[in-house]
């Protein structure tokens, strides 16, 4: 009895680490359950040394823009951050824009953008800590990225990768030998895509500082 045991226990085991192992490669919907967390791959996920908000921006036929993040009381699981923050891949961000306009009254709206606001995690310190930390005085600078555009309707119109990944890639065209180098290279297989940048594959962001972050 105790060797059936044994064999049950072993082979319900790696029964779990194979499903994990085939949720986790495969991406066969990896966080459809809280129990996934346990067999799915995920140390440190989403982790970044920058702190991002949304921003979600209206423009009118008028040329004047809009603050559309829900203006009602905001659910802040951690920190700071609220709900429509926790969007990183701005899926959802389009049907939350369109759900504030719902509820409020405004001109006609030409399209809506998603702004992405990031500045550096270490400025989250308070100032005796900082202090403690670090030498100079604390100059944060915000640097502000639009990620999508949507219709007025909430559908996508333009959608360019994350921030981060657009800085590898400007940090490999300003590089002469990457560049060739990633021009003459074949596609390569991820478990997510298949894609070979190019200079058109990407919207060149631009980016604006200010003098202090919002925490």
């Amino acid at each position: 009895m105790r060797r059936w045991f044994t064999h049950v226990l072993i082979a319900g085991y790696l029964s779990v680490l194979s499903y994990g192992f085939v949720v986790h490669a495969f991406k066969i919907n990896p966080y459809s359950s809280m129990a996934n967390y346990f067999v799915v791959w995920d140390m440190y996920c989403g982790w970044n040394a920058y702190e991002k908000r949304a921003l979600l921006i209206a423009q009118g036929e008028s040329g004047q823009y809009y603050d559309v993040t829900p203006p009602w009381k905001q659910w802040q699981p951690f920190g700071s951050a609220s709900r429509h923050d926790y969007d990183s891949w701005g899926f959802y961000s389009g049907q939350i824009a369109t759900n504030t306009l719902k509820h409020t009254q405004h001109e006609p709206i030409r399209e809506i953008m998603l702004v992405e606001q990031h500045w550096s995690k270490k400025y989250n310190l308070p100032d005796h800590l900082w202090s403690r930390r670090f030498d100079g005085p604390k100059d944060p600078k915000t640097y502000y990225y639009i990620r999508s555009v949507f219709s007025p309707e909430g559908e996508t119109r333009k959608q360019h990768f994350d921030w981060d990944s657009n800085l590898a890639f400007n940090s490999i065209m300003d590089n002469p030998s990457l560049r060739s180098t990633v021009a003459r290279a074949q596609p390569y297989l991820g478990s997510d895509q298949i894609y070979r940048p190019t200079t058109n594959s990407i919207q060149q962001a631009s980016f604006e500082t200010t003098s202090s972050a919002n925490k």
